[in-house]
């Protein structure tokens, strides 16, 4: 039982990590992007 608790928190750690690191590249892109359309 203990290992599956183990196994489960390390999935949600990981999938927040990718989550966030997924946010974190959209919203660069998105202002990398945004600067490209609009030098100003």
């Amino acid at each position: 039982m203990a290992t599956a608790t183990v196994d489960s928190e390390m999935k949600v750690k990981v999938g927040k990590m990718i989550f966030y690191i997924t946010c974190a590249v959209g919203i660069w892109f998105f202002y990398w992007f945004a600067g490209i359309q609009c030098p100003c």
